[in-house]
């Protein structure tokens, strides 16, 4: 129940309503509306911080239980990892309180774990949290301390594809009507059927897909391009995470644009941009898996190769050196890498690649600054000068003669 890209619903108030109206309307909206059973919902609350000198949020809890059925032991008190929301090291912050709900028993995917109980913030999927509302009230300075603000605020946020997940009955939420569009139509594509087995690598290869094109197309609509450096760079590993998936269904041509159709008759309502700037986001998709999947193959043969040295040794990890000729040769991002070599239970020594990276970035660097002195000095015809002094002496009187400025040999003027 997690995405590289979700819809997030929400409510605001800028010094308006405050925890008690943000409770009320949650529990009526969840309970009555969407008809949710109540005893399937808890709530947590701030149980304070001594390091920052913080309360426990009782106000939050009080409200719980006098505004909603929920009984005082479905109402938790839980840690600032959890329950607190902070936008930053210093700025506007303030206690939270989740919604969660319990799925049941069967949906436990610890069971395997010696010693797990499920509960609220265990880990397990039968507890998931549905709507967080966060009531900013403080300001955090600069040394830490935390002083209240002049007014409240709230700013709440649950995740669409949760509460469809929720509503529809569904036990992902890949098995919604947000997505099972998109799986659909690349199981015709494939001829693989998809079987909504969480631990099937064919179906995990349609569930990846299937949230990655949704990435890729929004971002490229919004201006985000392929390339190797920052965001650019987070799209090109996203797409080509999803190219590798591809090749788990059997598929080696460019299929993502394809995707785009079903795409846009599922979210093109709601965000028209995507319908608008389709041609364009699909031709930038078919270009960049085309261009990767010259090399995919090939680098898929490598890397087993180097899985099969890595299971062969005693640490059970593929090389750094390993690691950067996928990247270096054959467009391998390192988490994709990463990724594969979890799915045979390996590791990847990336302190070794980074190194390796780094001192590839150094000789990019050196080539740069040699290629700019170069053609600086093209066709230019240097004084001759004596250099000997140099192993004689560590100081020494000399005139200059010439120098490079504004990207020209010059030797008239004044250096500052």
């Amino acid at each position: 129940y997690h995405h590289t890209f979700f819809e997030m619903l929400g409510n605001w108030s800028f010094d308006d309503y405050f925890k008690a109206e943000t409770i009320d309307w949650a529990w009526q909206l969840l309970t009555d509306v969407y008809g949710i059973d109540p005893d399937k919902l808890w709530a947590t609350v701030f149980e304070g911080d001594e390091s920052d000198n913080s309360e426990p949020d009782h106000e939050a809890a009080t409200l719980w239980s006098k505004l909603t059925s929920l009984p005082k032991e479905r109402i938790l008190f839980c840690g600032k990892k959890d329950n607190f929301w902070e936008m930053g090291a210093t700025g506007p912050c303030g206690p939270c309180s989740e919604i969660h709900i319990d799925l049941g028993p069967d949906r436990c995917d610890m069971k395997h774990i010696k010693g797990h109980k499920c509960a609220v913030n265990a880990g397990c999927a039968r507890y998931i949290e549905l709507w967080n509302l966060v009531f900013i009230q403080f300001n955090r300075l600069q040394d830490g301390t935390l002083e209240k603000l002049p007014a409240n605020y709230v700013d709440t946020g649950a995740g669409l594809e949760r509460f469809a997940a929720v509503l529809q009955n569904k036990k992902s939420n890949y098995d919604t009507d947000l997505f099972m569009p998109i799986i659909n139509t690349v199981s015709e594509m494939s001829g693989r059927k998809y079987t909504s087995n969480l631990d099937s690598k064919t179906d995990s290869a349609f569930r990846v897909i299937a949230d990655h094109i949704r990435t890729i197309s929004f971002s490229i609509a919004d201006g985000v391009t392929p390339s190797n450096e920052g965001r650019g760079y987070v799209i090109r590993r996203i797409l080509r995470r999803a190219a590798r998936f591809g090749r788990v269904l059997d598929m080696h041509e460019p299929f993502m644009h394809k995707l785009l159709p079903v795409l846009v008759d599922t979210m093109g309502e709601a965000f028209p941009e995507i319908a608008d700037r389709s041609e364009f986001v699909s031709t930038v998709i078919e270009a960049e898996e085309a261009s990767f999947g010259r090399t995919l193959d090939r680098g898929l043969e490598i890397f087993a190769s180097a899985a099969t040295e890595a299971e062969k040794s005693k640490d059970k990890i593929i090389t750094g050196e390993n690691a950067f000729k996928l990247y270096d040769t054959f467009g391998f991002p390192l988490d994709l890498t990463g990724l594969m070599a979890r799915e045979r239970n390996l590791d990847v020594d990336n302190t070794a690649f980074d190194e390796l990276m780094e001192a590839q970035r150094a000789r990019a660097r050196s080539a740069q600054k040699t290629a700019s002195l170069a053609m600086s000095l093209s066709g230019v015809s240097l004084p001759e000068t004596d250099d000997s002094a140099k192993f004689e002496s560590d100081t020494i009187t000399t005139k200059i003669v010439g120098w490079i400025g504004d990207g020209t040999f010059e030797q008239k003027g004044t250096l500052k």
